[in-house]
Order: C-alpha cells, then structure tokens, then sequence
C-alpha cells in the first residue's frame, strides 16, 4: 500500500508551494477534490521569514496527531484526514469529529494566547459602541475605535460571548489593561 511505503522513510522534504510535491506521493486515486476540507492555519506548517508559505513534508505527506476518542490522525499535506491507513470521507462522522476536535483546539489556543482566531473579525466604534453577545461559533471579534482596539471578544462553539479582553475604556482606579472577563450564561464578569 502506498502509505505504508511512505511511513517507512524518515526523510523530511521541504516545498515552497504544493504544486512541487511529486505528484506520485499525493497519489490522486486515493482523494477526491470534496474529500479535501482547510483545516484552521495553526495546524499547517507556519509561514517561513520570506512570507511564502512552506510545506515541511514527512515522506508520509503529513502530520500525525493524537485526537480523543479516535487515535492517532494524520493530517495529509492536501487536507485529508487518515485514520488507521484509510482516508476518511468529508461529511461523515469520523471526519466531522477530528475536523470539530481542531477547530476547538485552535479557538481555544487563540482565546488563551489572546490572538485572532481563524473566524475573526472587527466592527468600529463609529458603528455600534458594544459587541455584540451573539457572534458566529468559535470565533472572536475586535472592537476598534481611532486609536486602535478597545476590546476582544470570543464566541464559543454556539456562538455565545465567552471571554472578553479589555485593553482600554473609562478610567477605574486599580484597573489594570490588558484584562479579562468571563461570560457565564449571557452575564459579564466584574473586574
């Protein structure tokens, strides 16, 4: 079987586009164009220095994780998803479980890094002087005015306010900035 060639090998290739990964190891037969879903950019290898996108690729064309409640996962430089030396098919529940496993991942590492997560967006204060409670699922949104952003907020997977970041409003004696608050059920934390 083919992957289990490519497991074989530890040598890892580096390609500055996927257009110059030999066309053999992608194997078309293997993955159709709707089995191919964008998985968030944290887990694609980074950008290098000169800002063009660089693909380190293990002979087996990906990168193995450990998913909960699945096993191990390998994450194919094309965007699909091997469990167990098969591909597994975009729409079913396997598929829908891994890809749900990293779109949390990656919105939780955001909210506790304090970055923008892959959904994020801004509004300005010249539009509406608050966020709104409701947002899209796993998402965060900037609340920006003319000196920049006032406020970060996250939405969880309902798409509920889950955590804001102040970084500036009306004076507070003892108020420190950057600063958190927790949302519990439609309810903001106090400092």
């Amino acid at each position: 079987m083919f992957l289990n060639k490519l497991f074989k090998n530890k040598n890892t290739y580096v390609f500055k586009s996927k257009n110059d990964i030999p066309k053999e190891w992608l194997n078309t037969n293997f993955y159709k164009e709707n089995e191919i879903v964008p998985l968030p950019n944290t887990y694609i290898p980074p950008k290098n220095q000169t800002g063009v996108t660089t693909y380190a690729i293990p002979i087996a064309v990906g990168t193995g994780y450990f998913v909960p409640g699945v096993g191990e996962v390998l994450i194919l430089a094309t965007g699909a998803i091997v469990v167990a030396g098969v591909t597994v098919k975009a729409g079913s529940y396997l598929y829908n479980k891994i890809t749900v496993y990293f779109a949390e991942k990656s919105y939780q590492d955001a909210k506790k890094k304090g970055t923008k997560t892959e959904n994020h967006s801004t509004q300005s204060t010249s539009t509406k002087s608050s966020l709104p409670i409701k947002g899209k699922a796993r998402s965060s949104k900037d609340l920006k005015d003319s000196k920049g952003v006032k406020q970060r907020r996250y939405y969880d997977k309902n798409g509920n306010a889950d955590v804001d970041i102040d970084y500036r409003h009306a004076a507070q004696p003892g108020v420190k900035f950057p600063h958190r608050h927790t949302w519990i059920n439609g309810k903001r934390s106090g400092h």
